[in-house]
């Protein structure tokens, strides 16, 4: 008899089922609704929000600036008459152990302020078309030797919330670990170098892996600071001065400018004042 009841139950409860299903059918007179079907006007009404790369974003966001060539399809423009370098990016962190002020969009973002479309090398080739100078990375062996080269500096362009135009030195954004103040040493261009593939004889370029301008010395740098700060996440000799930086995904462009060196000929040394912040008309938004 257990035998029998345990065939038959399983039958007499699938039979049921069966039976509220088509009757509910028949109430509610509705056929299953296929993705094939089209979009009624209710659901057409509904939006959804579709996610856009900080990237993407970027290359919408500015014109070029006024009487530049541009250098590369990743945003990297030079000025040689004033004596400038063009580069596009974003605000890619804001607080957080700090090891380089920018880095190449897709390396080195979880530890950087800034993120930029173009790789190092080709705002090391666009320093260079400017005239900058390149030095010498850190070192450590047998001691301690600071990078060299010529000092840069680095202008973040932008605007705010309320749409006002800003010029900040990059610095600003940079706060020295346990004070209330900012970072006050150049940053120098120290070239960062090349490295063979052994296998197959190709040469790349150090700083592309996310090294592009940084506040802890490293050897791949392309601008470093020229004093000792260490890379050890408990040693961190500067943070990002957060209060200072707007929030994450807004649209910057760097500008770069070599600061000039002083020679025994006034007359050849260029007139370019660094330290004066670049006018609103480098920026424009995109229509």
């Amino acid at each position: 008899m257990a035998r029998i009841l345990s065939f038959y139950i399983p039958l007499a409860i699938l039979f049921f089922s069966m039976s509220a299903a088509v009757c509910c059918a028949q109430e509610t007179d509705e056929k299953p609704k296929s993705l094939s079907d089209p979009l009624t006007e209710e659901e057409k009404a509904i939006t959804t929000d579709t996610y856009v790369p900080p990237d993407q974003l970027v290359r919408k966001a500015f014109e070029a600036p006024p009487n530049a060539k541009q250098l590369s399809s990743r945003l990297v423009w030079i000025d040689r008459e004033k004596q400038r370098v063009y580069a596009d990016g974003f605000v890619t962190m804001r607080d957080g152990p700090l090891e380089m002020f920018a880095c190449p969009v897709g390396t080195k973002e979880h530890e950087a302020i800034v993120a930029t479309i173009a790789k190092s090398s080709e705002l090391h080739t666009a320093l260079l078309a400017i005239g900058a100078q390149p030095g010498t990375p850190v070192s450590y062996v047998p001691n301690f030797v600071p990078a060299t080269g010529q000092r840069i500096r680095v202008w973040i362009c932008y605007f705010d919330k309320a749409g006002q135009f800003k010029a900040v030195d990059a610095r600003r954004w940079v706060q020295k670990n346990g004070t209330e103040k900012g970072m006050d040493s150049d940053w120098v261009f120290a070239g960062s170098g090349f490295w063979k593939d052994p296998s197959s004889g190709r040469e790349y370029y150090r700083a592309d892996s996310g090294d592009m301008i940084c506040v802890s010395n490293f050897s791949t740098a392309m601008l470093d600071i020229p004093v000792a700060s260490s890379a050890d996440a408990n040693n961190l000799l500067y943070i990002p001065f957060t209060k200072r930086i707007p929030e994450r995904g807004t649209p910057v462009r760097l500008v770069f400018v070599p600061i000039p060196i002083p020679t025994d000929q006034p007359e050849a040394t260029p007139k370019v004042d660094a330290d004066k912040p670049p006018a609103k008309e480098i920026l424009t938004k995109k229509k």
